[in-house]
């Protein structure tokens, strides 16, 4: 079986570190053209596209989304390509008070084409950026901290999610990489005898995964050796953090030839999500 086989190929880890990157080892030769493609020898993700340090940054346009920070029911609150949650998901929700953003590179035209203006052939970016809110509430990062080990569809209620918005075979995709974060935040704290606000900055910890994504069956591909599994055409990145008790991920899905093309935008656009309480 494919998982059986690319399982040997990756150590299985915790997260337990303030920043820390799990690399899975080096990939059978079996693996085939597609997976030397996706991969370097040590695991991770191929940088198709690295920009060099000295490189301006390109400009973005930010995305602002907005979330309650309470909500009942067992299907997570989703948010597709900027778009903002369907009136009858949050029927039964408080108030919108959290909110999200995300930057998308301005070479890019608007979702949900996602073309890279910048190259002769104005090709796609990737396919979709999704936020959503996973049901439940989280009182501190346990779940997150043991993704690795439980699954990473566990962890980050991916099943939650309706139909359409990731790929049918994610919750079996194979883990790539995986790290912790953190990310800088301003907190309001109110004096209530006084009446006063005051401002401090904390650390956020925000759980980044790769995950390699097979189709539910192999085709005609050149890449199908015929091994009894399929081989990668997708990679998704994902990023989670826990705000106000409530887990909110960003998912960014792309084909492999997108990730060759734009690896680069696409971490930056991961980079970017960021989740400001709504006592902020």
């Amino acid at each position: 079986r494919r998982r059986t086989f690319i399982s040997k190929s990756f150590i299985a880890s915790a997260l337990i570190q303030s920043v820390t990157t799990f690399n899975p080892t080096s990939a059978n030769a079996l693996e085939g053209d597609l997976t030397s493609q996706l991969f370097n020898e040590d695991g991770s993700l191929k940088e198709g596209g690295a920009i060099k340090e000295t490189e301006l940054e390109a400009k973005n346009r930010k995305i602002t989304l907005t979330f309650p920070s309470s909500s009942n029911g067992d299907a997570a609150l989703v948010s597709v390509d900027g778009q903002d949650i369907d009136a009858v998901e949050i029927s039964s929700a408080s108030s919108p008070t959290v909110k999200v953003t995300y930057e998308v590179p301005e070479k890019w035209t608007a979702a949900p084409e996602y073309i890279d203006t910048l190259l002769s052939s104005r090709q796609r970016a990737c396919d979709r950026i999704a936020v959503y809110q996973v049901p439940g509430t989280f009182k501190d990062f346990s779940i997150l901290e043991k993704a690795t080990t439980i699954g990473i569809a566990k962890a980050l209620g991916i099943k939650t999610v309706r139909d359409g918005v990731f790929p049918k075979t994610l919750p079996v995709a194979d883990v790539v990489t995986g790290r912790k974060v953190t990310k800088s935040a301003v907190s309001i704290d109110t004096d209530v005898l006084e009446g006063e606000n005051s401002a401090k900055e904390e650390k956020r910890k925000y759980y980044e995964f790769d995950l390699a994504v097979a189709p539910d069956t192999c085709g005609t591909s050149a890449e199908n050796l015929g091994l009894g599994f399929c081989p990668y055409d997708t990679v998704v990145l994902l990023s989670a953090t826990i705000v106000d008790e409530k887990m909110m991920v960003c998912g960014i899905t792309c084909t492999k030839n997108e990730w060759k093309q734009s690896n680069a935008d696409l971490k930056r656009v991961r980079n970017s999500f960021f989740v400001e309480s709504s006592s902020s």
